[in-house]
Order: structure tokens, then C-alpha cells, then sequence
């Protein structure tokens, strides 16, 4: 039921507010899917972190915020997909009754300096919420937040723990249930340079494992092809980004002031059982087919329940979550682990080494097996040239023993060789018969090639 994930980005399971917008944006930026599918669900983070939580099948509750990670090759429309989604909802063409949407602005949620005490600072007081979302993340791998002091409290913040305390030059900062969103834009090429210096450091320490991966690196892995121009839908983005505004803050809203209680989505008895199935065979597999992202897939629940949270806010609103968001969620989300382990895991294998071709040697034999086939072909030479001229062709063995001038365990030990070959013929006794040549055309001594002497008659 879960074991084969398609390589491709599984826009066909987004709810319909989600595909017009991915569509819409692809048309627009001709961004790949992964790209723009990453936005889409950034920008929904972003702004409905701030008034939803939800109930998960263990009891907790956690937030509903989602972290992103996307990869993509330079002049792939990734910055133009970033703008479109949060930088340029005011230049929507609509008319004067879709006002909400040309108002939209959500600069205020974004943290623009991105450092611990900046992080502390928006996220001090009860409720708040940040989201780091930055066009070209390769600044962020370097900046403080990284740092090993540092990056175990940005994976609490993720977390959603009920309170975080961070003592900075003298000053103690409360954060009281905060949520944070991160959204990372990178090429592929910089990232993978980054996790080799990094040695692993951060994804030991939780950071990555929490995060949506999507990896658009034809070079190296298979991609969602996508061709704007054959695509005749008239999808638009502004039905979702009419409903993400409706859930702004309003223009008045004093600068610092608490956020307001955060609803808690609660999942349907169908949606729960669901979950608890998936969290239950993921965890089956850990030593199955997840024996390499034991710590994404650890992570692939919470994510699909946070995912889905964000689907359900967007298309319902209120009410329980249906298990038809836990299915649409968790095509992502198993998508993503197989994302994972490509990044994490096969782009930092070290490349193949190229096949060299070497000429194959015969067979060396060993020295006894020479030896013996090298004594062989030497009597056979005795017998070929004393029984030239002799009657019937056959000579007394004691000629051949002299001419050979083998000891006599090596002379029957050779003769016995001969006989079992059946290239010589003796009548009478070993010691006292008569030798001759047997009429073979062809023999292969034990163990090696055939001297040229014994594929032949004696003259």
C-alpha cells in the first residue's frame, strides 16, 4: 500500500485550491512543480500557524507549521516563484470585488533579520509566531542559527514546546507556545557542498528530518516534467490567496501585541485510524526500507498531520479533519522521504569509479601440475625416438628409463600418467615389457594446455 512511491511531485493529491495555484504558478514563472508547490505550502504555513494547533493521535497538540526545503538549479524560475507568492499578491489583476486579495500583504510574519536574538525577540510573549523564508537560502547554512549552540533551540521552536527560554547578553527572553515556519530556497550543487562540510551535524541534531524536501536536480534524480504552454486550464492562484487572507491580521493590530488563542483541529475518527495505520507501518519499516532516514521517517506522521491541518484550514475552515486530507497529505509526505534520501543520502555517495578493462591471462598452473606435464611430454619424446626405427615400433622400457633419466618414482609415476592418458600401450610387465606410442589424436594433460608434440602421431 506505501511501498512504492512515485519518483514524481504528487500534484495530482493537492486540494483543488492548492493545484489551481500550483498550476497557475507554473504557467506564470515556468518553475517546476517542486518548486512552486514548495511556496504554496510556505505561504499557507506562514499565515495559519498563527491561529491553528492541532490534536495529534497521541494526545499532544503541536502546531500546524510546515518547513520547507527546496532545491533547485539557478535560472529555473525558483526567485520568481518566491516573489509571486510573497512579495507580489498586491499586483494581482482582479476586479474591485476580490479587494481582499490585492490588500493582502504579509510582511509583518516574516522575520527579516535572521539571527537567535532576532528569532527570540519575535517569537517573546504568548502565541507568537515567525517564519524564515528567504529566496536564496545559502546565507542561512552559514549564519548563527546553524551554529551547534543554537540550532537545538530553532528545533524546539519547530517543535511547538509549550515555553522556550533563551538568556542572551543579560537578558531573558519567554516564549510562550511559539511556532515556527523556515522555508529554504538553495541550489542543489551549494547544499550538497554544505552537508559535506557539515558532516551530518545538523541532521543528527533533528534539524532536516522536520522539513518537506523537494529536490529538483534532473542531473542526478528524476523530475515532474512540466510544459506550461501545452497546459489549457485557466487555473488561477487567487482563490487560495483570497482565503489565506481572510486569515491576516488586521491593518490595525497594534506591532507586538499577543496573537490570539489558536484553535485546536481535532482529526475524525476515520482520519485518526488512518493516521495511526501509517504511523504504525513506518514504524515496521525503520529496519526495512527506511534503514537509512530512520530519523525523516520518524518525522513522516507529524508531518502528515501538519500538512493536512494546513489543506483542512484552507478548505474548511472549522470541523474535524477527514481522512481524505491524512490521504492527500501522506502522497507528499511519502514523496518527501524518498526526496530525503536522495539528498541526504545517494548525492552525497561519492561518484563511481570508472570500469577499467584488463586482458585476461591464462591460468597459471601449479608448479607440481607443470612439473608433471613437462615430465609427460618428455617420455612421450624418449619413446617417439627409440621406437622410430625399432620393430612393431615398440621398445623395452628399461631403454626408456635410461634415456629419460628419471628416478624410478618419478619414472612410474610418469608412466602411470600415461597409461591412465592412454597415450602409451605396454605388454608385459612394468618392470620388463615392451612400451609403445598409442595411436591418439588428441589429449589435454590434467590441469593444462597441450604441448604441440602430443597433437600429433610420433613420427
Amino acid at each position: 500500500m506505501y511501498i512504492h512511491p512515485s519518483p514524481l511531485c504528487p500534484i495530482e493529491h493537492l486540494p483543488t485550491p492548492f493545484l489551481e495555484a500550483v498550476i497557475h504558478g507554473c504557467q506564470r514563472t515556468e518553475a517546476p512543480p517542486e518548486v512552486v508547490v514548495a511556496d504554496v505550502l510556505a505561504v499557507t504555513s506562514t499565515i495559519t500557524q498563527r491561529l491553528y494547533k492541532v490534536r495529534g493521535i497521541n494526545g499532544s497538540v503541536m502546531p500546524i507549521s510546515l518547513n520547507t526545503l527546496s532545491l533547485a538549479p539557478t535560472a529555473t524560475g525558483k526567485g520568481e516563484s518566491y516573489r509571486m507568492f510573497f512579495q507580489e499578491p498586491a499586483d494581482v489583476e482582479t476586479d474591485e470585488s476580490k479587494a481582499p486579495a490585492d490588500r493582502m500583504t504579509i510582511d509583518g510574519l516574516l522575520l527579516q533579520d535572521v539571527s537567535p536574538s532576532a528569532l527570540m525577540s519575535a517569537l517573546a510573549g504568548h502565541g507568537k509566531s515567525a517564519s524564515i523564508q528567504l529566496e536564496d537560502g545559502f546565507a542561512f547554512l552559514g549564519g548563527r542559527l546553524m551554529h551547534r549552540d543554537t540550532i537545538s533551540k530553532l528545533t524546539q521552536v519547530c517543535s511547538g514546546p509549550p515555553s522556550l527560554k533563551v538568556a542572551r547578553h543579560h537578558d531573558s527572553k519567554d516564549a510562550i507556545e511559539p511556532c515556527l515556519a523556515i522555508g529554504l530556497r538553495i541550489q542543489p550543487e551549494l547544499f550538497y557542498r554544505f552537508l559535506r562540510r557539515d558532516k551530518g551535524d545538523s541532521r543528527d541534531l533533528g534539524f532536516w528530518p522536520r522539513f518537506l524536501t523537494f529536490c529538483y536536480d534532473p542531473e542526478r534524480f528524476p523530475a515532474t516534467r512540466w510544459n506550461a504552454a501545452s497546459s489549457a486550464s485557466m487555473a488561477s492562484y487567487l482563490p487560495l490567496m483570497e482565503r489565506l487572507s481572510t486569515l491576516l491580521p488586521p491593518a490595525d493590530a497594534p506591532p507586538g501585541s499577543d496573537e490570539p488563542a489558536r484553535t485546536v483541529l481535532v482529526l475524525d475518527t476515520f482520519a485518526n485510524a488512518h493516521l495511526r495505520e501509517i504511523a504504525y507501518w513506518l514504524k515496521a519499516q525503520m529496519n526495512g526500507q527506511f534503514h537509512d532516514i530512520q530519523d525523516a521517517a520518524g518525522r513522516a506522521a507529524e508531518i502528515t498531520l501538519r500538512l493536512a491541518s494546513n489543506f483542512h484550514v484552507v478548505c474548511h475552515g472549522e470541523g474535524l479533519i477527514s481522512r481524505e486530507m491524512i490521504e492527500r497529505a501522506w502522497a507528499f509526505a511519502e514523496w518527501s522521504l524518498a526526496q530525503f534520501r536522495n539528498v541526504f543520502v545517494h548525492a552525497l555517495q561519492p561518484p563511481p569509479k570508472p570500469l577499467k578493462l584488463r586482458q585476461m591471462k591464462p591460468p597459471r598452473l601449479p608448479h607440481l601440475q607443470q612439473r608433471l606435464n613437462a615430465d609427460m611430454g618428455f617420455m612421450i619424446e624418449c619413446i617417439s625416438a627409440c621406437s622410430a626405427h625399432a620393430p612393431q615400433r615398440q621398445i623395452h622400457l628399461s631403454q626408456v628409463a635410461l634415456l629419460s633419466g628419471f628416478p624410478k618414482a618419478r619414472f612410474l609415476r610418469t608412466l602411470g600418467w600415461l597409461l591412465a592418458a592412454r597415450l602409451i600401450e605396454i605388454d608385459g610387465e612394468i618392470e620388463s615389457g615392451m612400451v609403445r606410442l598409442s595411436p591418439i589424436q588428441h589429449f589435454s594433460p590434467p590441469g593444462g594446455n597441450v604441448p604441440r608434440i602430443w597433437t600429433k602421431n610420433p613420427v
